[in-house]
């Protein structure tokens, strides 16, 4: 028990900022441009937690855009079906470090709700 030991002498637990997986998996990205218009692009999901993703998306996108992403989940998850997750998020950074030519990494906080389904939206 922990009752006699003061705060001050517990040891410290380090967590990382965010747990998550790095992944490679095809999904579609969906939502507006900074002008507003409504963009569909292919792309691949590179990290992912149960409060955010990040990838890379050639369109321009404007900070506080919501966007839609409809991921393929590997085969062996659906046992044989073609399962997709399909989550919206809020857009709370874009990295253009890679310059001219080189997608700009997007960083999106998503929504609790999301769907699984046998084809995308």
């Amino acid at each position: 028990m922990l009752r006699g030991i003061s705060w001050e002498s517990r040891p410290v637990r380090h967590r990382p900022p965010e747990r998550g997986f790095k992944l490679s998996l095809p999904m579609t990205v969906e939502g507006p441009d900074p002008d507003g218009t409504f963009f569909h692009e292919e792309t691949t999901l590179t990290f992912m937690s149960h409060q955010s993703a990040l990838f890379p998306l050639e369109n321009q996108v404007a900070l506080d855009s919501r966007l839609k992403l409809v991921v393929s989940l590997p085969p062996k998850l659906g046992e044989g079906r073609n399962l997709k997750l399909v989550v919206k998020g809020t857009i709370v950074d874009v990295d253009s470090n890679g310059g001219v030519g080189h997608p700009r990494q997007v960083a999106l906080r998503l929504e609790s709700r999301y769907i699984i389904q046998t084809d995308a939206l």
